[in-house]
């Protein structure tokens, strides 16, 4: 009916779910040892097994999280990308006299509202690292404790990345009897590029400028709402890469050509935890509305060289993603404040911190 949520049955979406990322983890495991740890043809093989048990563990963890919290209706509010932004990653090293600074950047994400329920929301990120990363020599003979080690490379980098995302629900049910009760889908279509610019200096000789651009023109994916609190997104797509660089002490690129790369994908779990649907003791409207997420993901990609490494495993799996998101909205006003920390895990663990605002979409009812 309209104006009614549809009815959904989050165990019986979530079941499927698992079962889906068993079977990939089965095929995954097939591919691999038909064809080996080759990257250009077992690469769909290592893109299942990373979204394959990113789709069993949200779907085991989506049923606690259904016990615990219950498998309510959808929050009005939940949450989303900030419309503005700041972000900061730490970073750090054991390494005696080597140093990795934190990356800050600025995040943007205002987005337009179709007639049909569909968004446009045009994304992305400006930012780099607060200091210079330096690397030292390893050898022995020259470590004589704190400050001793020659710097071998310093190095500095500027981080950019925009897109442009296009979501467009899909009619519901879309199959009378196999859908009717596994909840709503929503196709995306999400180009978008990376880019890296980054000032190498090789002991005391002169600077190196090396760019790196990720491009991903035909990245498509399909959100699956398992419950009105719970959501399954995969995103997959080919990637061009384009690498340029300068001689050392030179200002000019030598400008390279578009190679086809690995395939690019992303998997996420989100889980909306609601923190005011109690109502008050006195029975009187709360002032405010407090909503939370908890997402866990797993990211196809070694773009800015982290990535998940097992045993002999080394050099294919992306990184494991899990963050924790709370939106504070006033009753009534139309902006609400939005922050969040995370964990990056890939060639060591990053901890990240977010802040922002939100505002509404462009042309949506309140």
């Amino acid at each position: 009916m309209p104006g009614v949520e549809p009815c959904v049955r989050p165990g019986s979406a979530r079941a499927v779910l698992l079962s889906l990322g068993v079977l990939a983890g089965a095929v995954s495991a097939g591919i691999l040892f038909a064809l080996g740890d080759r990257l250009s043809q077992s690469d769909p093989g290592t893109i299942m097994v990373g979204s394959g048990v990113l789709a069993g563990a949200g779907a085991i963890i989506g049923m606690i999280a259904g016990r615990v919290f219950g498998d309510g209706p959808g929050l009005p509010d939940r949450v989303r990308r900030e419309s503005l932004g700041l972000e900061y990653r730490s970073a750090g090293t054991n390494v005696l006299d080597e140093r990795r600074p934190g990356t800050l950047g600025l995040r943007f994400g205002p987005a337009y509202a179709l007639p049909n329920g569909g968004v446009v929301r045009l994304f992305g990120d400006v930012g780099g690292w607060l200091g210079t990363a330096r690397d030292t020599d390893p050898r022995p003979q020259f470590d004589e404790g704190a400050g001793t080690r020659p710097v071998t490379l310093r190095q500095n980098r500027l981080a950019v990345g925009l897109g442009l995302e296009l979501v467009v629900p899909l009619p519901y049910p879309v199959l009378r009897r196999g859908s009717a009760h596994l909840g709503v889908a929503e196709l995306r279509f999400r180009p978008e590029f990376q880019y890296r610019r980054e000032w190498l200096r090789y002991g005391e000789n002169d600077t190196r400028i090396v760019e790196r651009t990720m491009l991903l023109p035909l990245n498509v994916g399909v959100r699956w709402h398992l419950g009105p609190r719970q959501r399954f997104t995969f995103y997959m797509g080919p990637r061009f890469d384009i690498v340029s660089y300068s001689d050392p002490g030179g200002r000019s690129l030598a400008r390279g050509k578009p190679v086809i790369a690995p395939l690019y994908a992303e998997a996420w779990y989100d889980i909306d935890i609601p923190l005011t649907a109690r109502p008050r003791r006195d029975h009187r409207p709360r002032k405010t509305v407090v909503n939370s997420q908890v997402t866990f993901g797993y990211v196809h990609s070694r773009f800015d060289g982290r990535g998940f490494n097992f045993g002999p495993v080394i050099g294919f799996l992306g990184p494991l993603v899990t963050e924790y998101s709370i939106r504070v909205r006033p009753r009534g006003a139309i902006a609400a404040m939005q922050a969040g920390v995370g964990m990056v895990v890939g060639n060591g663990v990053t901890f990240t911190g977010r802040v922002g605002v939100v505002l509404p979409d462009v042309r949506r009812r309140r």
